[in-house]
């Protein structure tokens, strides 16, 4: 596969997880909007679906920016990703509900780093192959024939 096209199926799915995200957090907004305790950062309240709104779109913007630069891209969704894992796991009486919640963000996010990293690693040439100038073989025009 090439390594545009890869590039190009890391970002999709990174704006997947982030209309994902988006739309699990409209859900929980409307089905049960105090779901698990809230976060309080910097004076700021933050809920569940406040959380899953804004990471969703932090991954929407990682999945286009990973079109022009796939390392910096593929880290925000990833990062997305982690800090909806984080807030799952540190609410520990209402944890299986968040990670219901959660679940298919987080699964897209992870699938979008890993083929940014896989479209990057084929974009990086191998440094421990044959050399170009190998001196152990003749060049052709020099053989005698």
């Amino acid at each position: 596969m090439k390594q545009a096209a890869i590039f190009r199926y890391a970002a999709a799915v990174g704006v997947l997880a982030g209309i994902s995200a988006i739309g699990m957090g409209f859900y929980i907004h409307a089905a049960q909007p105090k779901l698990g305790p809230s976060w309080h950062v910097a004076g700021i309240l933050v809920t569940s679906p406040r959380l899953l709104l804004g990471l969703g779109i932090v991954m929407i913007i990682g999945g286009v920016l990973t079109l022009r630069n796939p390392a910096l891209g593929g880290l925000l969704v990833l990062v997305s990703a982690v800090i909806g894992l984080i807030y799952c796991y540190t609410h520990e009486w209402h944890r299986l509900d968040l990670l219901k919640v959660w679940a298919l963000p987080v699964i897209l996010g992870w699938v979008a780093g890993i083929l940014a990293g896989y479209a990057l690693a084929k974009s990086v040439e191998a440094y421990d192959g044959p050399a170009e100038d190998d001196v152990t073989a003749p060049p052709p025009s020099a053989t005698p024939g």
